[in-house]
């Protein structure tokens, strides 16, 4: 039940359509820089105009302003002495989901939500979570009993406590039966080559699969040339990578010249780009999940929109890059990057998201919270897709591409790299 909670509670601030399976989300993540984009200028007039800046009759509350304004006071006053009060958009999914949870859980929960800024009072005064305010849970797990300094523990990390997460049996319910899950054959999962080396388990030579003649190291492989046209399924040469990483700097400079003016100028970018695509049907209700999946790709889109392609074009071609082709060449390079940090469990979790293991569970959620959790699995499994051959050219370079990224705090410019 913790876990339904955790999983949903991300999605609900958000409108949903169902969908059915994760597949159904592969189109929305193709990512096409050759799209025809609207003049950015005209386009960002039309958006100013219809969405206008709510004015809300003062500066700051340092700055009142020495004018009265008939028309602010008279909307104040209205809502002032009105009994009716504005309902939030996310209460109705979030009292559907509390309703879901046993009212034990009310003590791990009730006060992380009191500390929410702007929480609805129609949620704060549920029965139950009214009276968590400003408490500490009751039950809590026997390997915490007596540590020093808990009561300062963040609201938010309360469910930690809970002793049913480390396998204990709640005080407050010793008469519960007891629960035990029925024996089920544990399927047999089979992890690619390189999630077995990670996981320390043997790979046996005659098992592995013949090699596609499409993906057989190239001459400019073995020679370490360049690739002249990098597309999405061309390999990797060891020379792309090491131009690829040459060109973060470069990037990164430019992006923080004259007091950050083009990263500001790439911020709007991407709202345009953005607003553009949930225009035309083709934008998912948390779009920054196509950032994740396809980082550079989708700057490069954020580049034209923002009027700085040209100036970018130049700074790629310092290293032979056109833009797309640089795109190309940093996203296979960060996917293969994610493969090789990943830790065995996160390898695993890959895994059971490509295989769709919590598909049932996602099934259970009430439907308007299912295309969240299907698009977020997809998502999973699409920025960690990439060749094994690939992987194995990035291997050399993992380390310099760990202290590069650090550097930047995983982003270049905008774009995620680990996440």
């Amino acid at each position: 039940m913790l876990k339904s909670f955790l999983l949903s509670l991300c999605g609900i601030l958000l409108a949903f359509r169902a969908y059915a399976l994760p597949n159904d989300y592969a189109k929305y993540f193709k990512v096409d820089m050759d799209m025809e984009i609207p003049d950015i200028y005209e386009y960002a007039k039309k958006l100013k105009k219809k969405h206008p800046a709510y004015d809300k009759g003062y500066i700051s509350r340092f700055r009142m302003g020495n004018t009265f304004n008939k028309s602010f006071s008279k909307i104040i006053k209205y809502y002032g002495l009105s009994e009716s009060r504005i309902k939030a958009r996310y209460e109705d999914d979030l009292l559907e989901l509390i309703g879901m949870l046993p009212k034990e859980m009310y003590q791990y929960i009730g006060p992380m939500l009191h500390e929410v800024p702007g929480m609805s009072e129609k949620i704060l005064n549920l029965p139950g979570i009214k009276e968590t305010k400003n408490q500490f849970p009751q039950d809590v797990a026997e390997k915490f009993k007596g540590m020093e300094g808990l009561e300062n523990l963040s609201p938010a990390l309360y469910f930690v406590l809970m002793p049913s997460i480390w396998g204990e049996t709640p005080t407050n319910a010793p008469d519960m039966p007891e629960e035990r899950q029925a024996k089920k054959p544990r399927p047999r999962v089979e992890l690619p080559d390189f999630l077995k080396e990670k996981i320390g388990l043997p790979v046996k030579t005659a098992e592995k699969a013949p090699a596609s003649a499409a993906r057989v190291a190239t001459v400019e492989q073995k020679l370490g040339l360049r690739t002249l046209n990098p597309s999405l399924t061309s390999p990797l040469t060891s020379a792309d990578v090491k131009d690829y990483i040459d060109t973060i700097d470069l990037i990164m400079d430019w992006a923080m010249q004259d007091n950050m003016r083009n990263y500001s100028k790439l911020i709007h970018g991407g709202a345009l780009l953005d607003a553009w695509e949930a225009e035309h049907n083709t934008a998912l209700s948390q779009n920054m999940l196509k950032d994740v999946v396809n980082p550079c790709q989708r700057l490069v889109l954020k580049t034209r929109f923002s009027g700085v392609y040209g100036e970018f074009a130049m700074l790629t071609a310092q290293k032979g890059f056109t833009p797309e082709g640089w795109a190309y060449t940093c996203d296979k390079t960060i996917k293969a990057f994610r493969v090789l940090e990943a830790t065995p469990s996160s390898a695993y979790a890959v895994r059971f998201h490509r295989n769709g293991y919590y598909n049932e569970h996602i099934k259970k959620l009430p439907q308007r919270w299912q295309q969240e959790m299907y698009a977020l699995e997809e998502a999973i499994s699409r920025m960690h897709r990439v060749f094994k051959d690939d992987i194995e050219t990035v291997r050399p370079y993992q380390k310099e591409l760990r202290q590069k990224y650090i550097k930047y705090d995983n982003v270049i410019l905008n774009a995620p790299i680990i996440y």
